[in-house]
């Protein structure tokens, strides 16, 4: 179920089931859904409830965290920026699917995704590995139902690949302000991944993730657990606890990953800010605008998730 993103990261995934409840690394044990590797009852389990993930609106002013994140507090920014660019997109799908009196073509819809190697921990922690936020609000869901409704369904294949192509264009456009300065962050953020003390870090994740019944060898093994226990366990609220389990115990055991890991990436970006400054500075004065520009245009207010 993992979606693995270029430099080798791993997406958190919208989940077919909102998190309703928090997990802590101490609480008693119960049944957690099962799989190959997996004890269940050393998982954290649900301890008091809280609201699911959500959204807060408004674009920061200093776009550095946006573009180049460093944390996992950073990455809701990252996220919320490449939502906004899928919402576009889904926009003006609509609106040239309405105009060509066809119904929209099935696919992902928006969402906010993350990366596995600068983690959300708080997020994790709290709403498990495949849960997520949808990029779409309410509205902009209604309004898409609308739009196929009124295009009566009809498939036409050609003008959906038109649309298609129509909507891609949009997104890209709005991509090609950040994606250059970004593209030269993200070989740091592997440059961090590998390094030596990175690596000496994660070789405490197998003993942390066999004190919770885990047993798999390394980080790659938790994310085929993590994807083999959501294909196995057919119950969606069994499920959904044992994700919200596994998520509690990879955010207790990567803390001290990310303790070391995080000081290197805040390092690299000081460093990159230095030697692009007048780049970075010229996207602080064009993106707001350009985001506020494509709200107006298209009935949108940019947002990010949020714990």
């Amino acid at each position: 179920m993992h979606a693995v993103r270029t430099r080798r990261t791993v997406a958190v995934l919208l989940s077919a089931v909102a998190a309703s409840t928090v997990l802590t690394a101490c609480g008693p044990s119960a049944p957690a859904g099962s799989a190959p590797g997996l004890s269940a009852a050393s998982l954290p389990v649900p301890s008091e409830a809280v609201r699911p993930p959500g959204v807060r609106t408004g674009v920061p002013r200093d776009v550095t965290a946006m573009v180049l994140p460093a944390t996992g507090a950073d990455t809701r920014l990252t996220r919320g920026l490449d939502g906004f660019a899928q919402r576009v997109g889904h926009a003006r799908l609509r609106e040239c699917a309405e105009r060509e009196g066809v119904g929209l073509a099935e696919g992902p819809p928006p969402a906010y995704i993350g990366w596995a190697d600068v983690p959300d921990l708080e997020f994790i922690g709290r709403h498990g590995l495949t849960a997520s936020v949808p990029a779409l609000s309410e509205e902009e869901a209604a309004e898409a139902a609308e739009a196929t409704a009124r295009g009566g369904g009809r498939s036409d294949p050609e003008a959906q690949r038109r649309c298609g192509r129509e909507a891609q264009a949009v997104v890209e456009d709005f991509k090609d302000l950040y994606a250059p300065l970004q593209s030269r962050w993200w070989p740091e953020v592997s440059a961090v991944r590998d390094d030596p003390r990175s690596r000496e870090a994660l070789r405490g994740l197998p003993g942390c993730f066999q004190r919770y019944g885990v047993d798999v060898d390394d980080q790659d093994g938790f994310f085929a657990l993590v994807d083999r226990t959501a294909q196995s366990v057919e119950d969606p609220g069994e499920a959904a606890r044992a994700d919200q389990g596994l998520g509690a115990a990879y955010a207790v055991c990567m803390a001290p990953v990310e303790a070391v890991r995080e000081p290197l990436r805040l390092s690299r970006r000081t460093a990159l800010e230095a030697s692009h400054g007048d780049e970075l500075r010229a996207l602080g004065r064009t993106l707001p605008p350009r985001i506020h520009e494509l709200e107006r245009r298209y009935g949108l207010t940019f947002a990010r998730p949020v714990p």
